[in-house]
């Protein structure tokens, strides 16, 4: 069965505020633990993210302390884990990707990694559609 798709429509700030939420998701699956998009609004949230290293073992037990699986999970011994560093990986990329490519037609971005093309893998997942509608 084909799965169902949608279509949301949110502001540039919207957009970008999901997208972090994402990131430090696929980061923390992939054991980085800091989740700094999410606790930067946090008065200690420096702090909390070096509380949230501790969480390390139980995520990445395999892994020395400063390590991770990296973009696609690759190295990740579990297939489940592997794919949703994958799938989310892709979504967050491909978000700032599309966003940064529109800013560019406007100004000179000189060199930003997000100009790149978004790496892809088997676990990527479909495909995502990113425009800007107004």
């Amino acid at each position: 069965m084909k799965e169902k798709k949608w279509r949301i429509e949110l502001t540039e700030h919207q957009l970008m505020l999901m997208a972090k939420c994402v990131e430090d998701c696929s980061r923390f699956i992939s054991g980085q633990m800091e989740l700094w998009n999410s606790t930067a609004c946090l008065k200690h949230g420096r702090h909390l993210g070096e509380e949230l290293r501790t969480l390390k073992p139980f995520v990445t037990p395999e892994l020395e302390r400063g390590a991770s699986y990296g973009w696609s999970g690759g190295s990740c011994p579990d297939e489940n884990q592997r794919k949703f560093i994958a799938e989310t990986y892709y979504l967050y990329r491909e978000i700032y990707h599309q966003v940064t490519l529109d800013k560019a037609k406007d100004k000179d971005m000189d060199w930003n990694v997000y100009l790149g093309e978004t790496l892809t893998c088997k676990d990527s997942g479909e495909p995502i559609k990113v425009e800007r509608v107004e």
